[in-house]
């Protein structure tokens, strides 16, 4: 992958690093520590100060430089693509085959779809291959209820995303973090990503790090752009290396 944004507003590029981590403004207001005015401010390209810039950035776990930068550091970021579910054979499929759930939705206003976002995570649950029942006629029903869902979600403006990927996770004996860490054993499973978006905001990727601990690996599913030194030397590069790993 070789692909960059253009350059940006500040005020845009505040709003899109806070709708793809499924941040409301009241959201981003308790993780800066700045007043809603100032955040809308921010979001309508107003000029701030740079103490207010370096507190956005702080809440999004950036650098100033990052947030003032021609891109988002989000973009650089290791991320899951993601594809409309349509039918409830697929979500259904996704829940079955997912031993976690990483579950998010975009700002909404409107109560009745909340309840339908609501109502969806609750359907997800219990997650893994039980999920899905050995009969016939049962499993179709449950499908039915998931098409039914989606179909009341998409009539309500909201449209559905997700994917699975595999994570190896390690167990590591680091006597409590001041040893040298000791490989003991290691397993993988599978875990399925949900985005709510809506048909004026869909969410094609999901950065699904953050949900990983410390000794998880991702599997390829999970895109890993390149990382440039400077944008403009990301612009010129023609070869894109091989994706760095987790350690």
């Amino acid at each position: 992958m070789n692909q960059y944004m253009p350059i940006m507003a500040l005020g845009d590029r505040v709003k899109k690093l806070r709708k793809d981590r499924a941040m409301t403004q009241e959201d981003l207001v308790a993780r800066s520590g700045l007043a809603l005015a100032t955040v809308q401010r921010a979001e309508r390209g107003e000029r701030l100060s740079a103490d207010t810039i370096a507190s956005l950035a702080a809440a999004f776990d950036l650098q100033a430089t990052d947030l003032t930068g021609a891109h988002t550091a989000q973009d650089d970021q290791p991320y899951l693509p993601l594809e409309t579910i349509m039918t409830g054979r697929q979500l259904v499929h996704l829940i079955g085959g997912s031993e976690s759930l990483d579950f998010a939705f975009v700002e909404l206003t409107d109560l009745d779809q909340a309840e339908l976002v609501e109502h969806l995570q609750a359907f997800c649950v219990p997650l893994g291959p039980d999920r899905i029942p050995s009969g016939a006629v049962a499993q179709v029903r449950l499908e039915l209820e998931a098409t039914q869902l989606l179909k009341t979600m998409a009539e309500r403006g909201l449209l559905v995303t997700g994917a699975t990927f595999t994570v190896t996770a390690y167990e590591i004996d680091d006597d409590c973090g001041i040893g040298q860490p000791i490989l003991m054993g290691q397993w993988a499973y599978t875990r399925g990503v949900l985005r709510v978006g809506t048909k004026d905001e869909m969410v094609d990727r999901a950065y699904v790090m953050d949900g990983l601990g410390k000794w998880e690996n991702p599997g390829t599913e999970v895109v890993f752009p390149p990382q440039p030194d400077t944008f403009e030397s990301w612009l010129a590069t023609a070869v894109v290396d091989e994706p760095p790993q987790i350690q």
